[in-house]
């Protein structure tokens, strides 16, 4: 029987869920300050395989310890509020001359759009709640901006599980789903269990698949069942296979999602023959629009993640290499995800795919 105090826990979640349902989001749950040991072990060994590659901002000493726990980031933190919102839409044949643009960078900056409803979320936490003291509650939200395990603390929320091509794999949407979360000092407590999450089914080969469900393969532990079809067709091999303990990591050094947007100078040669294959400008969806979760996905009802801000789903390779000047670069990107990337990261991109 639960105690009064997990009753009023599970009442306070219920309100602040409906809330943010009302703001958009798809998927709310409740973690704990820190991620599963497994996760941060994880984490751990992924940097010292130095598969962090540029990104030096995560291997800091002070990032390491505050992706421990939430605690480093907000004083006497009790709960990490974790939420995801449906992005998926498909995307028609690419056109002759042009790059694939991934689909979560096909209308405005997703951080502009998640951001204020994230601070309409945390508003409504601090005038409506309080915590023991009487006083009101403190909150700190990110969009995969801050130094968390967001991915593990979403799967201990119970919003879905990591597959092995290390996207949060979801019930209702496949893995296509943009994660935020909201750090409080508000004790929450989930309404169902995590357990109850737990992906039990596929349908066929991805979101296109066949009509009848069917049993993933049993002979492994892992939710994914013994499917490596994200492995098999990674086009540089960038997700990485433990021979002892079979854990997959991404290695991102020869990850195409972080070679178009965050590698800075120019791309690997030993990798530009398989990147020049697939077109990807900007992002990679390969090792999601192959994996049979994804059957799942769904037309996100989002507008305002839909609406283009650029071309859309691809770019004219052409007409990019006619963007000369940073300032001409800002006019026509401006409030695209694409602005991090830069003009001489889209330039680059486009070369390698030409």
């Amino acid at each position: 029987m639960p105690t009064k105090d997990i009753k009023n826990q599970i009442e306070s979640f219920a309100q602040i869920q409906s809330f943010a349902k009302a703001q958009g989001f798809d998927l709310v749950g409740v973690a704990k300050v820190s991620p599963p040991p497994p996760a941060y072990k994880n984490y751990l060994k992924w940097l010292a395989k130095s598969f962090n590659a540029d990104m030096q901002y995560m291997s800091r000493e002070d990032a390491i310890a505050k992706r421990k726990s939430a605690t480093k980031l907000l004083k006497n933190a009790k709960t990490v509020i974790c939420l995801a919102i449906n992005y998926y839409h498909p995307q028609p044949p690419l056109k002759r001359g042009h790059g694939r643009i991934a689909r979560y960078a096909f209308g405005r900056d997703y951080h502009k759009i998640l951001k204020p409803k994230l601070k309409a979320i945390e508003k409504f936490i601090t005038e409506n709640f309080k915590l023991p003291s009487r006083t009101s509650p403190q909150t700190l939200s990110y969009v995969d901006t801050g130094p968390i395990l967001e991915r593990a603390l979403a799967e201990q929320a119970g919003l879905g599980f990591i597959g092995r091509n290390s996207c949060l794999i979801t019930k209702e949407f496949g893995s296509y789903v943009l994660l935020a979360e909201i750090i409080t000092d508000l004790p929450l407590h989930n309404i169902t269990p995590a357990k109850s999450q737990i992906l039990l089914t596929w349908r066929g080969p991805g979101h296109d698949g066949a009509s009848q469900p069917v049993t993933p393969p049993c002979s492994s532990t892992h939710p994914c069942g013994t499917c490596t079809r994200c492995i098999d067709a990674c086009p540089t091999k960038a997700i990485t296979v433990d021979p002892k303990t079979g854990q997959t990591q991404i290695d991102s050094r020869k990850c195409i999602s972080y070679l178009t947007i965050e590698h800075k100078g120019p791309l690997p040669p030993k990798l530009k023959p398989a990147m020049k294959k697939t077109y990807r400008l900007f992002g990679c969806d390969i090792c999601q629009e192959v994996c049979p979760h994804n059957c799942r996905a769904k037309q996100t009802p989002h507008k305002e993640l839909t609406t283009p801000k650029i071309a859309g789903d691809s770019l004219s390779l052409a007409e990019l290499t006619q963007v000369k000047t940073d300032a001409q670069f800002l006019a026509k990107f401006a409030g695209s995800p694409l602005m991090r990337a830069k003009r001489k990261g889209l330039q680059r991109n486009a070369e390698a795919s030409t």
